[in-house]
């Protein structure tokens, strides 16, 4: 089943990948294809004109699932803390289960036998 899902998400994937590279054919201005400029990559030599409609959607799209990535990792990482913390504290209630239930029950208790004065209460 996850192989036929991965599967499925690689097909629509490709899918994408080739409408966006079709919405760039499209979307030309004066013969030549519309260009993004990003403020900070702009400076750089190679993208001084921007870079591609398709290549800027791309590029987001790759930062955004990777920032969910590392979101995922954290949540996941105090999960497994938090479930490490559980299973330790199970450990420790159920060993003091184990030894409250072995010890004999009369050894705490006194019983006396004393009958009260109606005077002294």
């Amino acid at each position: 089943m996850k192989l036929l899902k991965y599967i499925l998400f690689v097909i629509i994937l490709i899918t994408c990948v080739f409408f966006i590279i079709q919405l760039d054919k499209l979307n030309t201005l004066d013969s030549g294809p519309i260009m993004i400029k990003f403020p900070y990559l702009s400076s750089m030599e190679n993208y001084a004109d921007g870079i591609q409609v398709w290549e800027a959607i791309i590029l987001t799209l790759s930062i955004g699932v990777f920032i969910g990535f590392i979101i995922a990792l954290f949540q996941i990482i105090s999960q497994k803390t938090e479930i490490i913390s559980q299973k330790s504290k199970i450990r420790q209630l159920s060993n003091e289960l184990s030894t409250l239930r072995n010890q004999s029950i009369d050894d705490d208790i006194d019983l006396e036998d004393s009958t009260e004065d109606p005077d002294q209460i």
